[in-house]
């Protein structure tokens, strides 16, 4: 075997169904006699498709760091055959898993190959798995398929058997815990039965006891009887009494209902009358404060009447006078077949300077005679309606209620009026402060241009 260049491993690798392994990462070991130990000689070697089939090389020249060659080589060329075995590829440091470990040794002189066989091999099933000192064997050369099926039915009769055992076990136990039960189910009724014998006869001194006392029960019921008769007659008097207390009571609640109907009624009327009443006062103020400035004007008007110029009048109160009367003509005639019109005034006056500017001092037959001529001015007026006063003449009061006094003057502007406001207080809790709650005139009414409307707000009571 000197002139051996090369070994090749063969090997065929099948599951426990018989089936090619594919994938399957392994290494060939060598043992080496001088360390006593299995030393790895390949690098990682795959079964593809079950098959395994790795060509090494034996050079001549060996480096001195590639020593399992080397030793390789020496026991080769000693004429013996160094052993070899296959073993799964153990990367995480696990226990040792062997694959094979017998061979077929062939030698091919004229190729000077050096021929291993593994043969083939079955993984075997967990279970199977046979554990020697320096690792696992996890595969066989013999096929152990059909015998772990054989195996598999084993166990599955024995553990069928060991159910049915341990099911026959338990009904014996529970049959013998049954028959202790019995017996001494047995010796307590025994005892019962004597014990029973023993309440008979003490149930038959009783007997004669009670039977004695049934008579003085039946003695002390009839006395009980009368007393429930007295007692029930008493109830029928009491439940009567509690009737007509009822009925007292029920027409009293009555009487105080239909009491506090009234005065919650009088009370809401007496609140509207107050209402009103703080109405009609809000307007008297009003007129009150008209009426004073009236007498002021009629006071003034006295006073300059008692003057030396009884019959001399400011202008603008001749022409205010005189426009006042047409107007009151005006709307005497708003139902009449007639309108007026144009209204054309000549008169005869004297003209002077007065307190109230120009005054006009109005000539009647005998005032007349005592003038000079030359003093006396014709005076013309024309009034004709205006025609944006026209328009305003039909147009309606708004409602202004509810709004606050920013608002209300806002409105009335647009409708060319004017606002008297007034700050009344009120106990009404729906009305905010500033809210207006009373006008005059009253919405829906006729107005006209520069008319003063009368508007009352809400004002805190405190």
């Amino acid at each position: 075997m000197a002139n051996l260049e090369h070994i090749q491993f063969r090997g065929i690798l099948c599951n426990s169904s018989n089936e090619p392994v594919a994938d399957f990462h392994t290494i060939i070991q060598f043992y080496n006699m001088n360390l006593n130990s299995w030393v790895s000689l390949t690098e990682t070697l795959i079964f593809n498709e079950g098959k395994l089939n790795y060509l090494l090389e034996i050079p001549d020249r060996i480096s001195t760091s590639n020593q399992t060659i080397r030793i390789v080589r020496e026991v080769l060329k000693s004429g013996g055959v160094p052993s070899f075995r296959i073993v799964k590829e153990n990367r995480k440091q696990e226990e040792l898993e062997i694959v094979a470990t017998d061979v077929e040794v062939l030698i091919d002189k004229e190729k000077e190959l050096l021929i291993i066989d593994f043969g083939k091999n079955w993984l075997l099933k967990e279970e199977a798995i046979i554990s020697i000192e320096m690792g696992r064997i996890i595969a066989s050369s013999i096929p152990m398929f059909e015998m772990n099926q054989l195996i598999a039915t084993y166990e599955k009769d024995k553990q069928a058997f060991q159910q049915e055992r341990e099911v026959l076990q338990q009904e014996i136990s529970i049959s013998n815990t049954n028959v202790t039960t019995l017996s001494q189910e047995k010796e307590v009724l025994a005892s019962q039965l004597v014990a029973i014998e023993d309440q008979v006869n003490e149930k038959e001194v009783r007997n004669s006891e009670l039977n004695e006392a049934v008579n003085a029960l039946n003695t002390r019921l009839s006395v009980a009887e009368e007393e429930r008769e007295i007692f029930q007659q008493k109830v029928i008097e009491i439940t009567l009494e509690r009737d007509n207390l009822i009925k007292e009571r029920s027409a009293f609640l009555d009487s105080v209902k239909l009491l506090q109907d009234n005065v919650k009624r009088h009370k809401e009327a007496i609140k509207t009358r107050d209402t009103e009443l703080q109405a009609k006062q809000v307007l008297i103020n009003s007129l009150e404060k008209k009426t004073v400035g009236l007498e002021k004007e009629l006071e003034e008007a006295k006073a300059f009447n008692n003057t030396e110029h009884p019959n001399k009048l400011a202008a603008s109160k001749v022409y205010g006078s005189i426009v006042k009367d047409v107007i009151k003509a005006d709307e005497e005639l708003q139902t009449s077949r007639f309108k007026l019109a144009n209204v054309s005034l000549n008169l005869k006056t004297t003209v002077e300077k007065g307190p109230e500017g120009t005054m006009l001092g109005l000539l009647d037959f005998e005032t007349a005679k005592g003038i000079n001529g030359a003093a006396i001015s014709d005076i013309s007026i024309d009034i004709v309606p205006n025609a944006a006063a026209v328009e305003n003449q039909g147009q309606k009061m708004p409602n202004i209620l509810g709004l606050t006094e920013t608002a209300v003057r806002k409105l009335l502007l647009e409708y060319g009026l004017k606002l008297d406001a007034v700050y009344h207080p009120t106990k009404d809790t729906n009305l905010i402060a500033g809210q207006s709650f009373k006008q005059s005139p009253a919405p829906e009414a006729n107005i006209i241009e520069g008319q003063e409307v009368i508007v009352i707000f809400a004002k805190p009571l405190n």
